[in-house]
């Protein structure tokens, strides 16, 4: 197993360049998504220009850029870091990862959802509290961020929170199916980190088998019963096609991994037990369509955070948008987790 700096590292440039991968080709289809890819150059092997090719890209979006399933990892990677250097402990975690947010926000809000901004810009302005200002949107906007929470869980051992996880999505995502989606994320993390990912037959049906109970045990505190929103549901799908998940069955069990967080779990899902996970899952993620960015992002930060570094393509690594802060934040976080599991915070 790789150490902490480097899985720490892994994590930040994984959730990144598989956000800038995602990016060119977000909310479009298969189809459309392999005709771009027979069209490109070989300059742009790596990271590709939208420009003229995506509508639903911004022209000036910079090649190579990520968004915000980035910037807001980042931002809780940021928090996590400070929260543990302070010896005060005046400041909570949450009031740490809230604080980021709002640096964030005033920094730039470029691919943010309304509701991300519309809860920071509240919270900013003291129109209400963190714990009241989310809207009622079931987006991807939480899940997308989590991974380096998961690993703040689990490389200390601790007890996941989960009154923690709850403000921090009640923060910007109030509905209970973001709230349970989120707390499923992080359990299934924190499984992946102490397991790695799945590969033989035996070990995809214990993973599928571990999150479906997971599934219903939080559909049913947060009583959730219209079909849609029951990821149980769409795991035994899963479990039923286990020696046959295809990207046609993909597709139709997570609706396109879309912008519902619940079709976006279930795609990174179907993708973990598809086939043995490397950063060529990545680019298959990116070929189902949907919201590509968030799905890419959510397999490069957990390939990233179980293999290391090395599982994530360097050459791309180089070249990502700001390669210098990326590398400054994932040093920071992984050098704040183990000093404080080896307890030097406390010498």
């Amino acid at each position: 197993m790789k150490n902490i700096q480097d899985r720490a590292l892994g994590l930040a440039f994984g959730t990144a360049i598989g956000d800038a991968m995602g990016i060119p080709f977000e909310n479009l289809t298969p189809t459309q998504i392999a005709s771009i890819q027979m069209s490109l150059k070989s300059n742009e092997s790596l990271f590709v220009n939208a420009a003229g090719r995506n509508p639903h890209i911004s022209k000036d979006w910079q090649t190579g850029r990520w968004g915000d399933a980035t910037q807001l990892s980042l931002a809780i990677m940021h928090a996590i870091t400070k929260h543990l250097s302070d010896k005060s402990e005046e400041i909570s975690l949450i009031q740490h990862i809230v604080n980021e947010h709002i640096r964030e926000w005033r920094t730039c809000t470029d691919g943010w959802g309304d509701g991300t901004k519309n809860a920071m810009e509240k919270i900013a302005h003291r129109t209400c509290s963190y714990l009241n200002s989310g809207g009622i949107s079931t987006g991807n906007g939480v899940i997308m961020k989590l991974t380096p929470l998961a690993f703040y869980f689990f490389i200390l051992n601790k007890e996941i929170d989960e009154e923690l996880i709850e403000q921090l999505c009640r923060m910007t995502h109030s509905s209970s199916v973001t709230v349970t989606t989120a707390l499923i994320y992080i359990y299934l993390c924190t499984f992946l980190f102490k397991n790695n990912f799945p590969s033989t037959h035996e070990e995809k049906i214990t993973f599928l088998q571990y999150t479906q109970q997971l599934s219903t045990q939080y559909e049913l505190r947060y009583k959730l019963i219209t079909e849609k929103d029951l990821l149980s549901i769409r795991i035994q799908h899963y479990l039923e096609n286990i020696d046959n998940i295809t990207n046609e069955v993909l597709i139709t069990v997570s609706q396109g991994g879309t912008y519902f967080c619940v079709d976006t779990l279930t795609m990174v899902i179907g993708l973990i037990v598809q086939k043995s996970v490397t950063f060529k899952t990545i680019e298959n993620a990116i070929e189902m369509g949907g919201d590509t960015n968030i799905v890419a992002a959510m397999i490069g930060a957990l390939l990233g955070a179980i293999q290391g570094l090395s599982a994530i393509d360097d050459r791309r690594a180089k070249i990502v948008y700001q390669s210098e802060y990326i590398q400054q934040i994932g040093e920071h976080f992984g050098h704040a987790l183990s000093l404080l599991e080896t307890n030097e915070f406390y010498c």
